[in-house]
């Protein structure tokens, strides 16, 4: 599928984004724009709206109202899969690897290549991310970072633009947070452009040079890190110091 040019100010961008779960708000006009090849990430309080705002941007549900663009071009009510083909792709909180599969397996499953190119896309994303030595080991049998940098591996096998990552940081020791992040800032040199939502604040502020703060499901910060921490919003709503 051929891919329509990308606007040099934005790659994506949601409008007045609003979901409801029966009589809850979760997301409530939410918008903001992401210029390509950022690393920005999206943070706020448990229950702030964060994870619906992931799964509408990637077609998992859809939205009550507002719009979302990718590229200029309206994604709101498409599918996941046609999303994933225009060049958006994500990772899951919790893991959705083939635990059976093998690593290289796992890859090879999500690919949208012929069977010999899709193994040598495989190869190459698990070459990347360090992990050719299991390639052959079955997903169940990989450490939780191993089955992290899995997960990683096979978002980027189809090469998409936009990554998000949802919780990428999660139980993960330092040296694997060292390797993801060193992960991010390569690919980021390459263009690629990141929305990234995880509880590591520290490291989100160090990763990221933007912040978008959500909170009761509506927008309540948007700017560079050293001035998101220092915002009272954010201070009350989200650091409670």
């Amino acid at each position: 599928m051929t891919r329509p040019d990308r606007p040099t100010d934005q790659i994506l961008s949601v409008n007045r984004l609003t979901r409801r779960f029966g009589g809850v708000i979760a997301v409530n006009g939410v918008s903001f724009a992401i210029a390509p090849g950022t690393v920005t990430g999206l943070i706020g309080p448990n229950g702030s709206g964060k994870s619906t705002v992931f799964r509408l941007i990637s077609g998992e549900i859809p939205a009550d109202s507002g719009e979302i663009h990718l590229r200029g071009t309206a994604i709101t009510q498409k599918s996941a899969s046609v999303i994933n083909r225009l060049g958006l792709s994500r990772t899951f909180q919790l893991s959705r690897l083939y635990p059976q599969m093998t690593a290289t397996e796992n890859l090879v499953a999500v690919t949208r290549a012929p069977e010999g190119e899709a193994f040598a896309r495989a190869r190459d994303s698990l070459d990347f991310v360090g992990l050719s030595p299991v390639a052959d080991e079955f997903a169940a049998n990989l450490s939780y970072g191993q089955q992290k940098l899995l997960e990683f591996a096979r978002v980027l096998v189809n090469d998409p633009d936009v990554i998000l990552l949802d919780e990428p940081f999660a139980g993960v020791n330092p040296v694997m947070e060292e390797r993801l992040c060193t992960h991010i800032h390569g690919l980021r040199e390459q263009g690629k452009t990141f929305l990234i939502t995880d509880h590591e604040i520290k490291l989100i502020m160090a990763l990221c040079s933007r912040l978008i703060v959500l909170d009761h499901g509506e927008l309540l910060a948007d700017g560079e890190p050293a001035v998101i921490r220092a915002d009272p919003r954010v201070i009350d709503a989200y650091f409670g110091t």
